[in-house]
């Protein structure tokens, strides 16, 4: 067996062994288990074993990085956006020293969104646990970020529901609720905000939020797959080497 259909089959096996035991599919993914064995010398609960902690540690490391001071606001790849129309009045007064509102509407929305990150990390772990041999097959067919993916389409829904009250509450703890009721009042921009400023910013910083925590769970997702240096158990060494 080649090392290209060696490492796929290593991916095939990894992420189907907990439902292999399922009637789909199982005679075929259990030759491929048994050809990983005889390769590389792992068993199929190590070859589980290895993947997931793969996704899990890209989960828990890119939850960090979102997580900490400054994890969006100083980030120019995931740094949150002011909404359309009011980035286009922040850019006009801002020649004018008159942005500072909308400025401090910014940088709060940033904050708030590193100080809710932490939530997503437990539901990432039961996105894991619960892949499926179906989930299997789709992320042997995808690409270096074909977890990621998984882990997006499975969990999305909900960590929408789960972050919009941190930041919601979080938006008013750094400011940006009454910086943004501030701008409003200033630079008569209440034709742009249509809704409770509350309402309008969460919805806006959650979708973006979002965005970025994922951003960095493929980053990581791919540096493991390729970089030995990422590969910080034996297991992932086992599995990946």
């Amino acid at each position: 067996m080649d090392r290209r259909r060696l490492n796929l089959a290593v991916v095939a096996a990894a992420f189907g062994l907990g439902a292999a035991r399922q009637a789909v599919a199982a005679d075929t993914l259990s030759k491929i288990v048994s050809a990983v064995s005889k390769a590389k010398g792992l068993s199929n609960d190590d070859a589980d074993k290895g993947l997931r902690e793969a996704l899990s540690l890209g989960a828990a490391s890119a939850v960090t990085q979102v997580g900490k001071p400054d994890g969006y606001w100083g980030d120019g790849l995931i740094q949150i956006p002011l909404p359309k129309a009011l980035a286009q009045v922040q850019k006009t007064l801002k020649p004018l020293g008159l942005s500072g509102a909308l400025d401090e509407v910014h940088s709060s929305m940033n904050h708030a969104a590193e100080q809710a990150a932490p939530v997503a990390k437990d539901l990432f772990l039961d996105a894991i646990r619960s892949l499926t041999l179906k989930d299997a097959i789709g992320i042997v067919k995808g690409g270096p970020t074909s977890g990621t993916q998984y882990l997006k389409s499975a969990t999305t829904p909900r960590l929408t529901t789960l972050f919009t009250p941190p930041i919601a509450s979080a938006l008013e703890h750094t400011g940006a609720v009454t910086s943004l009721d501030q701008a409003i009042a200033r630079n008569g921009l209440k034709a742009y905000v249509k809704e409770d400023p509350k309402t309008y910013l969460s919805k806006h910083a959650v979708k973006y939020a979002l965005s970025g925590l994922f951003y960095y769970v493929g980053e990581e997702e791919s540096a493991i797959r390729r970089d030995p240096a990422k590969r910080t158990s034996e297991i992932l060494k086992r599995v990946f080497g």
